[in-house]
């Protein structure tokens, strides 16, 4: 069986060693911008001034849509992966499910990677009726299946708030950059769809107006 499980075995090490490494990443993306945050007004302004020197003039505007659409998804994706994986970690510790703390970390880490906690879940179901009572396995169920769907209404409602940009662009952008690279990807996915997007925009009234 040597030869056949050591390829398997080395592809998924290198998957969890990608993945361990976007997670770094990302909280050292955190750690930088919690520093940033208090100079980040006059970075914010700088950034403005530097745009429009560029891009002129509508160079502010379109910082103003990037720090928009970070924001956006910062709600719909984090903040959203917080509470699935919040609600679920409540659930499982009060049914007294076995490596509740694990499967909510996993269930965590797979929401905001825009998987979802079905992988999770699912299994997590299936093995409580198939080792619950009837009573206390459909009172699981019931419970953690609105979970695992929640993000389907929050996210949309969240990360198209304020914003002139299609939910399609930012969802596509989130999914697009996650695939390339990964946590950071996240946001920088959907913040270059989206001044994208708005350029075409721009291009394309300027063109009706000539």
């Amino acid at each position: 069986m040597g030869p056949m499980v050591a390829p398997a075995g080395t592809k998924i090490l290198s998957v969890l060693a990608s993945l361990s490494g976007s997670v770094l990443f990302f909280i050292v993306s955190i750690i930088l911008s919690g520093c940033l945050f208090v100079p980040g007004p006059a970075l914010a302004s700088g950034a403005k001034r530097f745009a429009d020197r560029i891009i002129a003039p509508r160079g502010g505007e379109f910082v103003d849509l990037a720090g928009a659409t970070i924001r956006n998804v910062s709600r719909g994706v984090i903040g959203v992966a917080v509470i699935q994986g919040l609600l679920t970690g409540v659930i499982l510790i009060a049914f007294a499910v076995p490596l509740a703390g694990l499967l909510t970390f996993a269930a965590l880490i797979l929401c905001i990677i825009q998987i979802g906690p079905a992988l999770v879940i699912l299994p997590t179901i299936i093995w409580t009726w198939s080792s619950w009572e009837l009573l206390p396995a459909l009172l699981f169920t019931v419970l953690i299946v609105p979970v695992m769907l929640v993000d389907n209404v929050l996210r949309p409602i969240l990360m198209s708030r304020g914003l002139d940009v299609p939910m399609l662009v930012i969802l596509i952008g989130v999914l697009g950059g996650t695939l390339a690279y990964g946590l950071i990807g996240l946001f920088l996915g959907p913040v270059i769809l989206s001044v994208f997007y708005e350029l075409v925009i721009a291009w394309v009234k300027a063109g009706e107006e000539a």
